[in-house]
């Protein structure tokens, strides 16, 4: 019997765009990623469709809805990248017609993470997990295939969650994605900054954490626990203080705010790369999680905390004149932690990449501070005897 989530590596992160070419660009660009394969999902090549249960709809004449694609019926481009280093794989989705999730995300929110695919699971073992889901409010939002080896689901986490889908591979083998030949592949080699301020993010080992930003961060990590079966969490409450957080910045604008930050692992990549979740609920005062993001489209992945090495001060300086000066994203985000002995950015990479970064300067060798941020710690599993 299924009673959690599996997570059994972050096969790929979902980013929708109305321009696929642009944004795989500016991934190329930034995580040495030159190579993308392009598959066109074609109303026609796509089988076992469903949209929240529907399938394709037979019952309306061509004449009643002139150019549109009859109900359930869709098709996207899927273009793929995969890093050099460590493998982190992006799928850049470009919705091309009908209604499918994609372009209901992007229609609602713009470009974005529309969601993260941290399982794969066999045809046998799908009925439990979409069975475990239901009970937990967690409904099937959207399904197809192209051939009998592979079928993607993406259940709807939205409001369980926060703001995005989780997609499961179905498939019995482990190479399905051999499975899908290409269209066509794209190489940015010619095209890609040779600039020494963008090397630190192409060394990139792996997504630290994704960053969700959620009005209530209790509830939503209660739900965390129930879905992934992980039940220790804790909680950080930041707020601009001495020795605690100091030196905060929005948009470039110092600033006093708050917030909570829960984390939790829910699994590992095959290469022992952590699958962890930071889930945010701003407090008081102007912040990016808040006035840029949750008041503007809602819950949601705001970030992608990027796990490279910086080697030093001067090459720290080098990535942000590069990231402000030539991939025009400038910090939006930052802060000194625990007494200034961890220096934080967050880089608005929203326009050429979908989605914030979060990135780490060097250890600036700084003593441990004498205190920090109050912390709680969540246990699911207790039993209140009562």
């Amino acid at each position: 019997m299924t009673n959690k989530i599996p997570v059994d590596d972050l096969h790929h992160v979902t980013v929708v765009t109305r321009d696929a070419r642009a944004t795989a660009l500016a991934h190329a660009d930034f995580y040495d990623i030159p190579e993308w394969k392009v598959v066109d999902y074609t109303p026609e090549r796509l089988k076992r469709t469903s949209i929240h249960g529907r399938g394709p709809s037979s019952n309306m004449k061509p004449e009643a809805i002139g150019n549109a694609s009859p109900p359930g019926v869709f098709g996207f481009r899927s273009v793929r990248g995969v890093s050099r280093t460590t493998g982190v794989t992006f799928e850049i989705i470009q919705p091309l017609t009908g209604q499918s999730t994609f372009e209901h995300f992007l229609a609602t929110r713009g470009a974005g993470v529309h969601g993260i695919c941290i399982s794969r699971v066999t045809r046998a073992e799908i009925s439990g997990l979409r069975a475990f889901l239901a009970e937990n409010d967690v409904p099937l939002a959207m399904t197809y295939a192209v051939n009998d080896d592979v079928d993607f689901y993406y259940f709807d986490t939205r409001a369980t969650l926060g703001g995005y889908y989780l997609e499961v591979i179905v498939a019995d083998t482990t190479n399905w994605a051999d499975t899908v030949p290409a269209d066509n592949v794209w190489d940015f080699s010619d095209q890609m900054s040779q600039d020494a301020g963008v090397q630190p993010p192409r060394r990139i080992k792996g997504v630290g954490h994704f960053g969700v930003v959620v009005p209530d961060v209790e509830a939503a990590i209660t739900r965390y626990a129930k879905l992934f079966d992980e039940p220790i969490w804790r909680l950080m409450n930041w707020r601009t203080e001495e020795w605690l957080l100091e030196d905060t910045t929005t948009n470039g604008v110092e600033v006093k705010h708050a917030f909570y930050a829960a984390r939790g692992n829910v699994g590992k990549t095959p290469l022992g790369v952590t699958i962890g979740f930071e889930v945010i609920q701003p407090l008081w005062g102007p912040s990016h999680y808040k006035e840029d993001f949750l008041q503007v489209v809602g819950p949601g992945i705001h970030h992608l905390d990027l796990a490279f090495p910086v080697q030093d001060w001067d090459e720290w300086d080098k990535f942000n004149r590069f990231m402000k000066d030539d991939f025009h994203a400038p910090m939006c985000m930052s802060g000194w932690l625990r007494g200034r002995i961890h220096l934080y950015h967050y880089q608005d990479t929203r326009q050429k990449l979908g989605y914030v970064v979060e990135v780490h300067a060097p250890d600036p060798g700084n003593p441990p501070t004498p205190g920090g941020a109050e912390h709680y710690w969540y246990d699911f599993s207790a039993k209140a005897d009562i």
